[in-house]
């Protein structure tokens, strides 16, 4: 492996790389397996000596005519790794091309502003769990192929038709659009259309003001215990439970 390439691979971390080069960056086993079993996009894996020792029986069965595999040393890894602690393994995925959102489906997931991207990577998990598999991203949102929400969405990126750059106007005269806010009615007793977009604001801001305007439901979480308020992660996953099984 050249510096070159070492350098490359690297700058697969920012943003404006991987939209130049049309790749991003997976690390770790189960990450790699669930884009081999998904058949989507893998390019490239490199791992460690160590690796190979421990994971021969898996290299040898998950080998495919379309992937490169390269054998690389420890120190090399561990410069392309995007984690503190290596886990011998690390792949270069291809961007999934964007295609036009489907508005004939159903039901639909909008992020608005969320830019943590261990809440983003976490939303899209919950999402991938509930079968909520369009999504779309205001503006404003981190990068859905940034590391770190990847590698928090545990392969949730290979099953989801993700948009981003999305204006919520684009739903709102074939869809009912239910956003997230504290003000709104209890999500449990709120009767929710066949044709809808959940709509969730980020854990700083909430809902941005144009997005409210828009809002035809508002739903709320209901505190039985005490305590400020819920991480969006969790207030996404049981907004997502209530949003998919009416």
């Amino acid at each position: 492996m050249t510096n070159n390439e070492i350098k490359r691979i690297q700058s697969l971390e920012r943003g404006k790389s991987r939209r130049e080069y049309g790749q991003f960056l997976i690390e770790g086993k189960r990450l790699v397996q669930a884009a081999l079993e998904w058949r989507k996009g893998l390019d490239l894996i490199y791992f460690s000596d160590l690796f190979r020792r421990e994971n021969t029986a898996w290299l040898q069965s998950t080998e495919s005519s379309d992937v490169s595999y390269e054998n690389i040393p420890a120190k090399q890894l561990e410069k392309i790794s995007f984690t503190k602690s290596p886990s011998g393994i690390v792949a270069v995925c291809n961007l999934p091309e964007q295609q036009k959102p489907d508005l004939n489906q159903n039901r639909w997931l909008y992020l608005d502003r969320i830019a943590d991207p261990g809440n983003m990577g976490t939303i899209l998990r919950s999402a991938a769990w509930f079968d909520l598999n369009h999504v779309a991203l205001s503006v404003d949102c981190v990068d859905p192929f940034n590391p770190k929400v990847v590698r928090a969405g545990m392969g949730a990126h290979f099953g989801l038709s993700i948009h981003s750059n999305l204006d919520l106007g684009r739903f709102s005269k074939t869809h009912t659009l239910i956003g997230g806010n504290h003000r709104g009615a209890d999500a449990a007793s709120v009767e929710i259309p066949e044709r809808c977009v959940l709509v969730l604001g980020s854990e700083a801001h909430g809902l941005s003001s144009d997005s409210l305007e828009m809002i035809n439901q508002k739903v709320a979480i209901e505190k039985l215990g005490f305590g400020e308020s819920l991480n969006v992660g969790s207030a996404a996953a049981i907004l997502m439970y209530l949003f998919t099984n009416k």
